[in-house]
């Protein structure tokens, strides 16, 4: 479960540049909830998003999760109750080691320097079960430096190590937005799997209204560092495109052609 209560997040404050990012911001997800967010760019997505994974502090308000605060705890710290797949599939992976060790890196997440960090019977066999998921020819590649597969590869690596030890919350941050269509289809087919099968809570932003709309329980809109408009399960199966431009036109002065089009 994330309760977010009351947080607000401003960067250059006093200054002429100070933009507030986020503005007295609350947001409850159950477990299991796949929340899917949108909103124009400078919505505030990612900075909600950095701030349940620690990358930023906010000012004021708290976080917790599972009833743990974790308002002011470190990034490195909330690791182990946080999963996260990046924008760019460049991040979330070491690219100068093989594939297997970074599945074991994965595997290990949030254990003590001190437990063994050696590959432990069966990982193998394991990690080519997993691999063969993706139906992307990585089963047989185990040796693979990460930092020679293609874009879509790398990021659907990501989401397996994302969730091999099952998250108390799933951040993905336009985990499909550096793709071609054809491998963003399968990563977001695959994520919606995994969600479902391991009743993670997850918060996902796109861009794309028809994603947004197609996946997951509940949706968000943001707008200004606010969110305004918050859809229960019930709701969002009446949602059309047509209704959330619709909001986005009484609420902001410009959308970009790219979430209208879910391009």
């Amino acid at each position: 479960m994330l309760q977010i209560s009351h947080i607000s997040k401003t960067f250059f404050k006093g200054t002429q540049n100070e933009k507030k990012a986020l503005i007295d911001l609350s947001l409850t997800l159950n477990d299991g909830d796949f929340c899917t967010v949108i909103g124009g760019n400078g919505a505030g997505k990612s900075t909600l998003l950095n701030s349940i994974s620690g990358a930023y502090i906010p000012d004021s308000g708290t976080i917790s999760i599972d009833g743990t605060d974790v308002t002011h705890m470190s990034e490195y710290k909330r690791a182990k109750y946080i999963g996260r797949v990046f924008q760019d599939p460049l991040k979330g992976t070491a690219a100068g080691m093989q594939i297997e060790e970074n599945l074991i890196l994965a595997a290990r997440r949030g254990e003590s320097r001190r437990m063994r960090w050696a590959f432990g019977k069966g990982d193998h066999e394991r990690f080519r079960d997993m691999l063969k998921r993706l139906d992307l020819g990585l089963e047989n590649r185990l040796e693979t430096r990460i930092g020679l597969l293609s874009g879509g590869q790398r990021q659907a690596v990501t989401l397996l190590m994302a969730t091999m030890k099952k998250p108390e919350i799933l951040l993905l941050d336009e985990p499909t937005a550096a793709l071609d269509p054809k491998t963003a289809e399968k990563v977001l087919r695959l994520t919606d799997e995994i969600v479902q099968e391991q009743h993670l809570t997850t918060l996902m932003i796109t861009h794309n209204m028809r994603d947004a709309l197609r996946f997951g329980n509940r949706l968000i809109m943001m707008n200004s560092g606010r969110i305004i408009a918050d859809y229960t399960p019930e709701e969002k199966k009446e949602l059309t495109i047509d209704m959330l431009l619709k909001k986005f036109e009484e609420t902001s002065d410009a959308i970009s052609d790219r979430l209208i089009l879910g391009n």
